[in-house]
């Protein structure tokens, strides 16, 4: 890409924060107690944080740094493991539970892998400089361009408006994409996300107007990361990544990541702090925000390293609201979920005690917390949605994004402490958990009437998050009919139901929501059959509940009583402890904590039975982490075949 373009622009000089005259977060000097040196469990990037939240409020915040020491990916976004599919079926009387989860995974396998591969660059991009002039007219690409920087940049305000717009309209632009690689990489890629928001977009890899400038857009991928980096190859590849968190290329953004954060290590972005180098900074904490985000959601390891960050955080005025500071907010949650992921989702994790591993995380929902409440009140997560006090442009889907944001870090840590800690927990304690876990799947689910069901809206909020949260309920209600709250969870599951049926009729049957919304009949079918079974016995006198005991194969593990059968019997006789395996090296270590089932401190209504904490049975290993990353089910491409793809 051309120097003018990377450079600040007279316009944008007299603009506030943008370019070079933006104001900077002030830089945290390094002294004494204060330096790298003497407090090596406080990361630099703390005191840049802590330093700018100082700057605007009278009383410091601080930020304990708790980095550094389970695995895999997170466990609220997976599909069932097959202990737990065979433990619902039980329950159902059916193997229904099992075809749906098939089906489901063979189709969107199918949709999403035809579009699993890069085309061969050079003789794509060949063919695009032979037909550069087949570009869109001036006022279709204006028009995109514009649709990119009203929707898209504040979110992602990794370029200098005016400096772009200004080469993208100039009578020079074939020139430069001839001429300049990155750049015609970055101009497709915006190309691409403006004509998602121009009635461009689609749900399906390679269909669309779109879809063809990200083609364009991919076809320089090469030429990006095999070649000498640059600020514009890395804010084309940070664009590439905002089109691919969508559903028609998702499988390409842990990709273009971990590009761009390997590029801009190299490039020393992560200590940009000279006079002249403010996009170099706006495009770092971009990044890093992405790419922080994207690793936690997907389990992946992050490529940035927090310990060697020290570039200052300029402000940015397209990501400010009068009453809040969201994008500094939201580079705040990603520095939160970067302790998180490596404190508890790492292989040296395994070696921490009990009790500090609990400690851990209950200072990290403490952490949450403290990030939820500093939000606005009509922008605070958790907190009723009213689109009428949301009036700026955005706003709306400011809000949502923090209450998902939020939701998934709650969710995280909950499902940790309970399948992790969850006999060392008190009852109570542990019955809050399970609470919590019910009433945010019900939240997530309850806020998809605000997504916009579009192709530029990211798959994540789109479809994985509720998808995962709708599993949860599903369980929830099918182990727990008689609960007072199930009624409420079936209601949310047919609000559910609804959005993904919205989502199958947007994409003209690409995205199957129609399946996803058979988990809220199976659920129902299977509360109405235990109802009118009960119904069926006190009208004929019989006093004994209507509980499906399936049949336990010869050879397999006793499947243990249910909660109510706890409350009944006063809990688990010696003979049958000694019957279950595992059962002994699992409770409790310390001799005065509580068990699990206490009649006396849990009544049989307020009891959440969830089989994978609750059955003795279930192992860390069986569990599988709660499942299998959504995105793990698709190839990304990565590696290369013959012929006319990457692979």
């Amino acid at each position: 890409m051309s120097e003018p373009l990377n450079q600040a622009c007279d316009a944008c000089r007299s603009r506030k924060a943008r370019c070079k005259d933006s104001p900077i977060r002030p830089r945290p000097e390094l002294n004494g107690a204060d330096s790298l040196e003497t407090v090596p469990s406080k990361l630099y990037i703390d005191s840049l944080l802590a330093d700018r939240q100082a700057s605007r409020i009278s009383v410091s915040a601080k930020h304990p740094d708790q980095l550094t020491a389970i695995f895999g990916p997170n466990p609220n976004i997976s599909f069932f493991p097959a202990k737990r599919v065979r433990s619902i079926n039980e329950r159902l009387g059916h193997d229904r539970l099992e075809q749906l989860l098939a089906d489901i995974r063979d189709i969107v396998a199918a949709k999403v892998k035809t579009a699993s591969s890069i085309p061969r660059s050079q003789a794509l991009k060949e063919h695009h400089l032979q037909n550069a002039h087949n570009l869109p007219p001036r006022e279709c690409l204006n028009a995109h361009i514009l649709a990119y920087f009203e929707m898209a940049h504040p979110l992602y305000p990794f370029l200098c408006a005016t400096t772009f717009q200004r080469q993208a309209t100039s009578p020079d632009l074939l020139h430069f994409l001839t001429t300049d690689k990155p750049f015609a990489a970055l101009f497709y890629a915006v190309l691409a996300i403006g004509c998602q928001y121009n009635e461009g977009g689609s749900y399906e890899a390679g269909v669309g107007e779109a879809w063809s400038y990200f083609e364009r857009s991919l076809s320089y991928f090469q030429d990006l990361v095999f070649f000498r980096g640059s600020l514009t190859a890395i804010q084309a590849l940070l664009a590439m990544a905002v089109f691919s968190s969508t559903a028609s290329a998702f499988q390409f953004e842990p990709l273009m990541l971990s590009e761009a954060a390997v590029m801009a290590q190299s490039l020393g972005y992560n200590r940009s702090n000279g006079p002249h180098e403010d996009m170099q900074r706006r495009t770092f904490w971009v990044l890093y925000f992405m790419e922080k985000v994207s690793c936690f959601i997907t389990g992946k390891v992050s490529v940035l390293q927090d310990s060697n960050i020290s570039c200052a955080i300029p402000d940015v005025q397209e990501s400010t609201f009068s009453d809040y500071d969201w994008g500094f907010s939201f580079l705040q949650y990603a520095r939160l979920v970067s302790k998180i992921h490596s404190s508890l989702f790492t292989i040296s994790s395994v070696n921490q005690p009990a009790a500090e591993y609990n400690s851990k995380v209950q200072g990290f929902l403490t952490e949450l917390e403290s990030w939820r409440i500093s939000a606005p009140g009509r922008f605070r997560a958790g907190e009723t949605l009213r689109p009428r006090l949301l009036r700026e442009p955005l706003a709306q889907t400011i809000t949502l994004l923090t209450n998902y944001l939020y939701f998934h870090a709650l969710l995280t840590l909950s499902w940790t402490l309970l399948h992790f800690s969850a006999i060392k927990l008190e009852p109570m304690r542990q019955l809050d958990l399970k609470r919590g876990l019910m009433r945010t799947a019900r939240s997530v689910l309850e806020l998809t009437k605000f997504i916009e069901v579009a192709p530029y809206t990211p798959v994540w909020m789109l479809a994985v998050l509720p998808l995962s949260c709708l599993m949860i309920l599903f369980d929830l209600v099918v182990h727990n009919p008689d609960h007072p709250e199930a009624s409420l969870s079936l209601a949310i599951l047919d609000i559910a139901s609804g959005h993904f049926s919205r989502l199958e009729f947007a994409s003209n049957g690409t995205l199957p929501g129609s399946l996803v919304a058979q988990f809220a009949h199976l659920a129902r079918q299977y509360i109405f059959e235990k109802r009118e079974c009960r119904q069926k016995m006190i009208d004929m006198g019989v006093h004994d509940s209507c509980a499906i005991q399936p049949e336990v194969p010869a050879g397999a593990t006793q499947i243990p009583p249910s909660p109510a059968e706890f409350h009944t019997t006063g809990g688990l006789t010696s003979n049958q402890q000694a019957q279950i395996p595992g059962l002994q090296e699992q409770l409790p270590l310390d001799p005065g904590a509580v068990p699990l089932y206490d009649s006396t401190l849990l009544s049989e209504n307020d009891q959440l039975f969830i089989p994978s904490i609750d059955d003795p049975s279930y192992r860390i290993e069986d569990l599988e982490l709660l499942g299998i990353d959504l995105k793990d089910l698709f190839d990304y491409s990565y590696a290369m075949l013959e012929g006319d793809t990457f692979v």
